[in-house]
């Protein structure tokens, strides 16, 4: 009895020993690549959101300076105007504006002067008013800002019945303490540093 063994195949027999190897790499070569594209985009991504947030930090940090200058700014015109402003009718409403608001060695300077000016303002009979035109911060050190202030104050005395305008470029040193904003110097620009 012999058998005769079939040795023809069919078409859906060679199929699978021919294509599936050749499916299979292909599958490989997408899954592959597809990691890497996946790999590369997270990559990306990453480098991407490190970089807006050091930027959005920077442009935090930027912003926070500006305000900080604007307001050593603001309060070196506000105290600019106290100062210059007086009215020898009112000698304690000088000196507390300009005490507020400032370092307590400040407030000794002017504790200091308080008796001499009020002699010169009451004998004279001084009304003065303080306009500021413009303020800078022209340098700064820590939290240390010294302003440039220039201000127009008009005068009228004894003296001087009309009243005189006179320009003037001031110097006011601004800390930033804590929570405040304090003078800690005031005085005549005279162009030296």
């Amino acid at each position: 009895m012999t058998t005769e063994l079939d040795t023809t195949s069919t078409e859906d027999d060679a199929a699978p020993d021919t294509a599936v190897p050749a499916v299979s790499s292909r599958t490989r070569i997408v899954a592959i690549v597809a990691t890497v594209v996946a790999v590369l985009a997270t990559v990306a991504a990453v480098v991407a959101g490190v970089q807006w947030q050091s930027a959005h930090s920077a442009l935090a940090a930027e912003r926070g300076a500006d305000a900080d200058r604007a307001t050593a700014e603001n309060t070196a015109r506000s105290y600019t105007e106290r100062s210059l402003t007086y009215d020898h009718t009112d000698i304690d409403g000088f000196f507390g504006g300009v005490e507020e608001g400032t370092t307590d060695a400040l407030r000794e300077r002017f504790d200091g002067v308080r008796e001499v000016l009020t002699q010169i303002m009451t004998d004279s009979q001084v009304v003065a008013s303080g306009r500021v035109n413009a303020a800078t911060v022209t340098a700064q050190e820590g939290d240390t800002y010294t302003v440039s202030v220039f201000a127009t104050q008009t005068t009228q005395n004894l003296q001087q019945p009309e009243p005189g305008a006179v320009p003037t470029l001031l110097t006011v040193t601004v800390e930033h303490t804590g929570d405040e904003w304090l003078v800690s110097d005031y005085g005549a620009d005279t162009g030296t540093s």
